[in-house]
């Protein structure tokens, strides 16, 4: 008599066990996205992003004042401002924008704006009239004290301090004053606690240093003279950060992350608890593609620089 194959030794009854345990561990391996609470809103809407010639842009850089001005760069090589109901009021090229695009852009304390111009390895101070007239630029490429190779993140403390963040062989943060003048710097690449690998984002409160270092997708803690502090862990039955790329933390402690890989927007506190998420990798209304930026408006709304969607996102609660 033929002896039965592995595939006919396996009864109905047990194939239907096989299918359900299968159904069963693939729930289980999802556990941690659905624990997590789910932000709601009631609307998703989109700020135009103007043309350039026959390129629809993408948005790379956000960034909102006390007024809900909001500032942002694109992969077409300019700034753009918009007022609180997305209307673009002005915008300008970068000094030079061919072999690269800026990735960082802030307001400092007397109203001029500061870009983080990656690829040109410097950054470049606009004056506070939002012409675009360029008031001084400071660094050099290299990886000597006060020099950068690819800057992507900066901020300022209210002492008025600068906090630049590269990502290139030093992979560290850098401090300066206003006017340039290198102060410190702390950092290396790595993925040991201190060190980074892309600190794309950087913000500053209360003298600690939160410093989003995106490819270990983790969020870090300093001391505003650099001394590692902590990584905000995340609850265990929490999904993890996925390629964490900018952060804005709120005066009542809340921080706004936007996550590159994981396609959503997260809510969470300095201790790790996560408020809400919402978000996925889509083309829709459901997520975004790959974003790049966050902003958050004083009367809550959330704006998301979608990049690979080419939109710039305004979530409304």
């Amino acid at each position: 008599m033929q002896k039965p194959s592995a595939s006919s030794s396996i009864l109905p009854e047990q194939a239907a066990y096989l299918i359900a345990l299968m159904v069963l561990v693939f729930i289980s391996g999802c556990g941690d996205v659905a624990a997590d609470p789910q932000l709601h809103f009631r609307r998703f809407d989109a700020w135009k992003v103007p043309a350039n010639g026959h390129h629809l842009p993408a948005p790379r850089a956000l960034y909102s004042d006390e007024a809900d001005t909001v500032y942002a760069l694109d992969d077409a090589g300019r700034v753009l401002v918009y007022s609180p109901k997305g209307e673009l009021l002005r915008s300008w090229f970068m000094p030079e924008y061919s072999i690269g695009r800026a990735e960082g852009i802030i307001k400092l304390l007397d109203g001029r704006l500061a870009v983080a111009d990656t690829h040109y390895h410097r950054v470049v101070i606009f004056d506070a009239d939002e012409s675009g007239a360029v008031s001084y630029m400071f660094g050099t490429e290299g990886n000597e004290d006060g020099q950068f190779i690819f800057p992507v993140s900066i901020a300022q403390d209210p002492a008025g301090f600068l906090y630049v963040g590269e990502y290139g062989e030093k992979q560290r943060i850098q401090k300066f004053t206003v006017e340039g003048t290198y102060v410190s710097q702390f950092g290396s690449h790595g993925t040991d606690e201190g060190q980074f690998q892309r600190p794309s984002a950087i913000v500053w409160r209360d003298q600690k240093i939160f410093a989003v270092d995106a490819f270990n997708n983790r969020i870090q803690v300093f001391t505003d003279d650099g001394n590692f502090e902590r990584v905000i862990e995340l609850s265990p039955a929490s999904a993890p950060l996925a390629y964490p790329y900018d952060l804005k933390v709120l005066p009542d402690g809340r921080m706004f992350v936007v996550e590159n890989k994981g396609s959503r927007v997260t809510i969470m506190h300095d201790d790790g608890t996560i408020e809400g998420r919402f978000g996925k990798p889509s083309r829709g209304v459901d997520g975004f593609y790959t974003p790049w930026a966050i902003a958050v408006l004083s009367d809550g709304r959330i704006l998301v620089g979608d990049t690979g969607n080419h939109r710039l996102v305004e979530l409304t609660p």
